[in-house]
């Protein structure tokens, strides 16, 4: 499974590259197409982090400090890769959407300290989810894999039940007697 995680990884960090790599070869930047009213393909670039945050901060530590946050990131998801066991299967697929959507932005940064960005969902005028591309997807998808595991896991044995649940079931062995 750690050899799936990597090649996982690998395979969207290429997909990411190819699609930066042909949107900006095809369109000129901010052209943009519209298909059925819910999906525009806009080549933008962002000089922030997510949702454009820190887009206009001109700072020469920005450049260094986002490239060691995707290095310590790209640390702890192969630790984990690594130390997870290896049962646990789509742990890995997350770890291995994380590691792949981190790559491609990290590369894509030390380009010219900027991400492309194509990808815009939209309702009509009315709603536009901000510019993404694959990577950004990815470490969604990883993320909300990870959230979900994380909170639907069964207890283990010898962890503590909440007070009222222990509370209860021993009034049902009282009652039970």
């Amino acid at each position: 499974m750690r050899v799936f995680a990597l090649i996982l990884g690998l395979g969207v960090f290429v997909l990411d590259y190819l699609s930066k790599v042909l949107v900006e070869r095809t369109f000129w930047l901010w052209n943009y197409v519209v298909l059925d009213g819910l999906l525009t393909i806009q080549y933008a670039t962002n000089r922030g982090i997510a949702f454009g945050l820190l887009h206009d901060l001109q700072s020469g530590w920005k450049g260094p400090l986002l490239g060691a946050m995707a290095l310590l990131a790209l640390g702890l998801v192969g630790f984990y890769i690594w130390t997870t066991p290896v049962e646990e299967r789509l742990t890995f697929v997350a770890l291995g959407l994380l590691m792949g959507g981190i790559l491609g932005n990290f590369v894509d940064r030390m380009g010219d300290q900027s991400v492309v960005d194509f990808i815009k969902v939209h309702w009509g005028d009315s709603f536009a989810w901000p510019t993404f591309n694959f990577a950004d997807s990815a470490i969604t998808v990883g993320v909300f894999l990870i959230l979900v595991l994380t909170f639907s896991a069964p207890q283990e044995a010898g962890e503590s039940i909440p007070r009222d649940r222990a509370d209860r079931d021993e009034g049902k062995k009282v009652g039970a007697e």
